[in-house]
C-alpha cells in the first residue's frame, strides 16, 4: 500500500488498482499560514482559515480526481487580489507579521565593561506527567465509511462501514507532540527530524503507537486548556525586549509580574474565529542576568503581549534569554550609531 501523493488526501491504496480505489478529493493549490491562521489558497472562501493544525490537516479538500497517484503534484497557480497570479513559491510560503520596531535611545555602554556572569541557573522542576493519551468513548462502535483518524499524523481512513470496532486490533501510528515551523524548519516536538518542505512535514514518519487504537471523534476543547506561545526577544545595551504571540489576548483576565530574577507570565487567550473555548499560556521566565522590576514595563495589545527588561548591569550583553540556556558564543551584538 502507498499513500496518494495529492495533498489533502492521504488516502492508501495499491497503485495496479489505483481505479479501484475510488476518486480522490484533494487541494490542488498550496498551503497558506499568516498570522497563525492556516488555509489552503485553493478554496480560501469555501473552507475558512482555521487556527488548529488538526483543523487545517481535516479541511475537506475541494478538487477531485478520477483516481489516486504516487506522483508528487505542483501545486497550482492561484489568482489573488489585484489580478495578479502568484507563483507556486509565493502560494507556498509562510507569511510572517513583523511589526516595524523602532530602538529609542538606550544609556552609552561603559568604556571598559566587566565581565557579565549569568545568575545561578533555576533549579530543575520535577518532570511534568503527560497529558493521557486521548481516545474515542466507549459507545462509539460503529464507524462509518470515510471517517477518518483524528490523530495528527495516522492517515487510516475508514474504506468501507465498520459495524463493531475491533480496538485492539486496531494500529494507529501517530505525532504525540505539537506541529513546530521555526524559520523554514518544520517538524513535531515528539521527534527529532526536521525538513525544510511542507509536504516532506505531512510525510514524517509517526513515532508514537497509540494505546487506544484510532480516535474517529475528536476530544471537546475545554476551557481554560493549556497552550504554548512563540517567544521572539532582542536586546539593546540598557534593556532586552521581548514579545509573546498571544492572539486575543484577555489583559483584564492576565497577570505579568516582574522579579529581579524572574518574569511570571499568566495569560488568558479568548476565543477565537473556529477556537470555541479559552486558553491559557503561563510560564516564568528566568533571565540571563538580574533585571530592574520597578523600570521594566509591559504592554498588552490583542495579538501580543510587549516587555521592556531593564538591565540591572547596563551596557552588558546577554548571550542568552534565560540563565540554563546553551550558549553558542556571543550571538547578541548591539547595533552602532551612524
Amino acid at each position: 500500500m502507498v499513500i496518494c501523493k495529492r495533498r489533502g488526501c492521504g488516502v492508501d491504496f495499491q497503485p495496479e488498482a489505483a481505479k479501484e480505489a475510488g476518486q480522490c478529493t484533494y487541494h490542488p493549490g498550496a498551503p497558506v499560514f499568516h498570522e497563525g491562521l492556516k488555509s489552503w489558497s485553493c478554496c480560501r472562501e469555501t473552507n475558512k482559515p482555521v487556527m488548529e493544525f488538526d483543523q487545517f490537516l481535516a479541511l475537506k479538500g475541494c478538487a477531485t480526481a478520477p483516481e489516486h497517484t504516487t506522483e508528487a503534484q505542483a501545486p497550482a497557480p492561484t489568482q489573488v487580489p489585484g489580478g495578479k497570479v502568484a507563483s507556486t513559491a509565493e502560494v507556498s510560503q509562510t507569511a510572517e507579521a513583523l511589526d516595524n520596531v523602532k530602538l529609542k535611545e538606550s544609556a552609552p555602554a561603559p568604556s571598559n565593561p566587566a565581565p557579565l556572569a549569568p545568575m545561578a541557573a533555576p533549579k530543575p522542576s520535577a518532570p511534568k506527567e503527560p497529558a493521557p493519551e486521548p481516545k474515542d468513548p466507549e459507545t462509539l462502535q460503529a464507524v462509518p465509511k470515510g471517517t477518518r483518524c483524528q490523530r495528527p499524523g495516522c492517515n487510516f481512513t475508514a474504506e468501507d462501514d465498520i459495524p463493531m470496532r475491533d480496538r485492539a486490533n486496531e494500529s494507529c501510528r501517530y505525532h504525540r507532540g505539537t506541529p513546530i515551523f521555526h524559520e523554514g524548519s518544520k517538524g513535531y516536538t515528539c521527534c527529532k527530524r526536521r525538513v525544510l518542505h511542507f509536504d516532506d512535514f505531512l510525510g514524517i514518519e509517526p513515532c508514537t503507537t497509540a494505546e487506544h487504537g484510532h480516535l474517529f471523534a475528536p476530544p471537546v476543547p475545554k476551557d481554560g486548556a493549556t497552550v504554548d506561545c512563540r517567544i521572539d526577544h532582542y536586546e539593546t545595551p540598557a534593556d532586552v525586549r521581548i514579545t509573546v504571540y498571544a492572539k486575543s489576548v484577555v489583559a483584564e483576565n492576565s497577570t505579568i509580574d516582574f522579579g529581579a530574577d524572574e518574569v511570571r507570565l499568566d495569560l488568558e487567550l479568548a476565543p477565537v474565529g473556529s477556537i470555541t473555548h479559552t486558553r491559557r499560556f503561563a510560564r516564568t521566565l528566568h533571565p540571563y542576568a538580574a533585571i530592574d522590576p520597578e523600570k521594566s514595563s509591559y504592554t498588552i495589545g490583542k495579538m501580543k503581549l510587549d516587555m521592556v527588561l531593564v538591565k540591572a548591569a547596563s551596557g552588558q550583553s546577554w548571550p542568552a534569554l534565560e540563565r540554563g540556556d546553551p550558549v553558542y558564543g556571543y550571538g547578541v551584538t548591539f547595533g552602532n550609531k551612524r
